[in-house]
């Protein structure tokens, strides 16, 4: 089956990514990709401590983020106060992590991963992947819950941070609640926010999404597995309360 997709004028604007300022330029295979790491949770800069760092990349191994994508330790230090972790890179570097040093904006905006619920953790990745920003998350890993560490170590949400297109998406016809974005050469991206409480069930439009060709356009939600078709030219799928789905067409 095929489909061609017409560029919606919202995701044809050029983006410019956010990067996390490094030390060094060999301590990523590609600093070209948006980044997918964990910050080192501190009461101030520089205020990590080498255990502090050491435990976290530890946890970020054992509870399988690493081997699902994250590959960044990052800390919140600046100047000269880096050299105090110069002795941790090669501690992190065995255990396949680079240490890395995020500005203090990129600092702020990171995910808290210890979040009450999964959904809630869900859809604030969802957000970034459809911004295409990079994903870095904080938190004390080793002691997530069990259904929150599912939702980071999810590879194929995962690996849309670092698509090689790069081009962010944008809400469908102005639907805060609905936004798509382009991946790869022909995929494309379809995130359903559901901002109530309740579960209802959420749609939109093939046609709104710039697609034509076959009306039977098969998607699968990469966050619960579930396959879906759409029926009379609209894809439709129940979310709960709060939570979000997200798509993958192509």
């Amino acid at each position: 089956m095929r489909f061609r997709r017409a560029v919606a004028a919202g995701c044809a604007a050029a983006a410019v990514l956010a990067t996390l300022t490094a030390c060094g330029t060999d301590e990523l295979p590609n600093d070209d990709v948006p980044v997918v790491g964990v910050l080192v949770n501190a009461d101030r800069p520089c205020g990590a401590t080498s255990e502090d760092v050491r435990r976290q990349a530890d946890a970020v191994v054992e509870r399988g983020l690493r081997d699902a994508g994250f590959r960044t330790v990052l800390v919140d230090c600046a100047g000269s106060s880096r050299d105090r972790y110069d002795g941790d890179r090669d501690y992190l570097a065995e255990r396949g992590l680079a240490l890395r040093f995020p500005d203090r904006e990129q600092t702020r905006v990171a995910i808290h991963a210890d979040q009450p619920y999964a959904r809630t953790l869900r859809t604030a990745v969802t957000h970034r992947v459809m911004a295409a920003e990079p994903l870095v998350v904080s938190g004390d890993v080793a002691a997530l819950p069990e259904p929150t560490n599912r939702v980071l170590v999810n590879r194929e949400v995962l690996a849309f941070v670092t698509d090689e297109r790069g081009a962010p998406g944008a809400d469908v016809l102005g639907d805060p609640e609905v936004s798509s974005r382009a991946i790869g050469e022909r995929g494309l991206l379809v995130a359903m926010n559901n901002r109530d409480e309740h579960r209802r069930e959420m749609s939109v439009e093939i046609s709104d999404l710039g697609l034509a060709g076959d009306d039977m356009v098969p998607a699968r939600d990469v966050w619960s597995g579930r396959e879906i078709t759409s029926s009379d030219g609209v894809l439709r799928i129940e979310v709960p309360g709060g939570d979000t789905a997200l798509l993958r067409i192509g």
